[in-house]
């Protein structure tokens, strides 16, 4: 038997591409990923062993389709780590290495503002983290008519401007419903209080106890003032209002958490930030900083997660409240922790969504059947949408042929797998009976920075030309966009390398070339 291979890709078409400059073999040095590498890592394992990463067998994820049916070869995603160090751990029964990437952002934490230029290179990817999700959740809200799904999506992405409302958020659900509760306990937090022992002046004494009547009598002196000394002090008891208590340590991490919430917030919907969501946000936002310096300069610590809550916060009816909403923020933390780390997953199904919604803009395009789609109440690794294939299927009047989406196959052709794409489009003319007329290959490939890379057409025109024999006869490159302000974009005959925004002109801009990409791909004249 052949000895197991364990390489790392950077690109998932690697298998194919002739120079080999996207494949590094692990022979068991510790590896380290170079500076300029900004876009996700995939791990190649053949002959059969299978690796273990970051001690877990099924840290990663696999690539659909690619896994041989023997089970000799398999591609999977490698998640982005939160915390950089001590890096990414790898071994086999002969291996055992570790990948450092140092170039890697760290996720964020959620209660700081970021400070050095990394920490807000992080912010910003991770904002991009929940725009992207924010769109896979426009799918939830399109469902509500499963008949006019696409239609729908497309008109949400390409059609809705600044005046429409931002998406509602967990935070901006808080904001219509505590903004009173949070101007009640902000006029008056429980307080408790307590017993100790100080130096008072005798005119102000109203309490003593054993032990100040023991320090009294061990002073110099006949009668009370003689022993009050020069100040005319004596040890007695005063009761102080103590605010640190385990309700308000709740209050003071709700509002932190609320703030920093509000704020990412509005830093996705900057463009819609004069309507009556955003502004509810934003003064709730401000009132939660307001309340949690107060609370802070009064002594109050911050709760911890995981803290048993106790009668108040039961029974309590504003504090209960809080301690729930607290809850959310914090089920949302955990949501944001998995986006961060299956990034790739995500922006690859944002993509496909929008391959589907750029087909739809073809002049005549008619959907004839299209998959039923399930939104996930929650994410599986990065993955909201369950569905089947074909995803959609297109009908081309003008060119009179049929177009299929397939996304996730998990038995593609043998030639098609070895490209490892996510995402295939075929097409056929209609009643020919002799099969599809050929098909186009798209990878969405997350990046850190986002953009174009340098010399990335040209390297997919060689790809390409090896994908003749699977009747391959075009090719398309997804990355993200640097900015929402701006999509780019680089095309030859038959590859497309094109940046995709989250929002805004760089969304319904990138979907526009796509659509061109495809109306030409599809044109018989146009068609290589």
């Amino acid at each position: 038997m052949s000895a197991a291979v364990l390489e790392i890709w950077l690109r998932p078409w690697a298998l194919v591409q002739p120079e080999r400059s996207h494949r590094i073999v692990l022979r068991g040095q510790d590896l380290e990923i170079r500076d300029d590498h900004a876009a996700a890592l995939w791990l190649y394992e053949a002959n059969g062993e299978r690796a273990t990463v970051n001690g877990k067998q099924d840290a990663t994820e696999p690539v659909s389709g690619f896994e041989s049916a023997d089970e000799q070869r398999r591609l999977s995603l490698i998640p982005l780590p939160i915390r950089s160090a001590p890096g990414i751990s790898a071994s086999t029964s002969s291996l055992n290495i570790r990948i450092h990437w140092p170039s890697a952002p760290e996720r964020p934490p959620t209660k700081f503002d970021p400070q050095t230029e990394k920490e807000k290179e992080a912010h910003r990817l991770m904002l991009r983290a929940q725009a992207v999700w924010g769109r896979l959740r426009d799918v939830e809200t399109a469902l509500g008519d499963p008949a006019r799904l696409w239609q729908e999506l497309r008109r949400r992405w390409t059609e809705e401007g600044d005046s429409v409302p931002p998406s509602m958020d967990v935070i901006a659900q808080h904001a219509f419903v505590l903004w009173r509760t949070l101007e009640e306990l902000a006029r008056s937090p429980r307080r408790i209080l307590r017993r100790t022992h100080r130096q008072i002046p005798i005119s102000r004494v109203q309490e003593l106890d054993r032990r100040a009547m023991t320090w009294l009598v061990r002073q110099p002196g006949e009668t009370l003032a003689e022993r009050a000394g020069d100040q005319q002090r004596i040890l007695a008891v005063a009761r102080e209002e103590n605010f640190d208590t385990l309700e308000n340590r709740v209050l003071r991490a709700y509002c932190e958490l609320a703030s920093h919430a509000a704020r990412d917030y509005l830093e996705l919907n900057r463009a819609k930030s004069l309507t009556t969501r955003a502004r509810k946000v934003d003064s709730f936002g401000r009132s939660s900083r307001r309340l949690a310096r107060y609370l802070a300069d009064h002594g109050v610590r911050l709760a911890e997660p995981g803290v048993t809550p106790n009668f108040v916060l039961q029974h309590n009816v504003n504090y209960h409240r809080i301690w729930t909403s607290w809850q959310e923020l914090l089920d949302r933390d955990r949501v944001l922790d998995e986006l961060w780390r299956w990034q790739a997953r995500s922006w690859e199904e944002f993509c496909t969504l929008g391959v589907v919604v750029a087909l739809a803009g073809i002049p005549g395009a008619e959907l004839v059947a299209a998959a039923p789609l399930e939104f996930l109440s929650e994410q599986k690794r990065g993955s909201w949408i369950s569905h089947d294939n074909p995803l959609a299927t297109f009908y081309l009047p003008q060119q009179k042929l049929i177009v299929e989406v397939r996304y996730r196959m998990r038995k593609p052709d043998r030639y098609l797998a070895d490209f490892a794409a996510p995402i295939w489009i075929r097409f056929g003319r209609v009643g020919d009976t002799t099969g599809f007329l050929g098909n186009v290959v798209v990878w969405p490939i997350w990046a850190i920075q986002g953009g174009l890379v340098d010399g990335e057409l040209a390297e997919l025109e060689r790809v390409l030309a090896i994908g003749a024999r699977a009747n391959i006869v075009a090719a398309a490159v997804l990355r993200p966009s640097r900015s929402d302000e701006d999509s780019n974009c680089e095309r030859s005959k038959s590859v497309l390398c094109l940046t995709l925004g989250s929002q805004g002109a760089a969304l319904w801009g990138s979907l526009s070339k796509l659509t061109l990409l495809f109306t030409s791909t599809l044109t018989p004249g146009d068609r290589r």
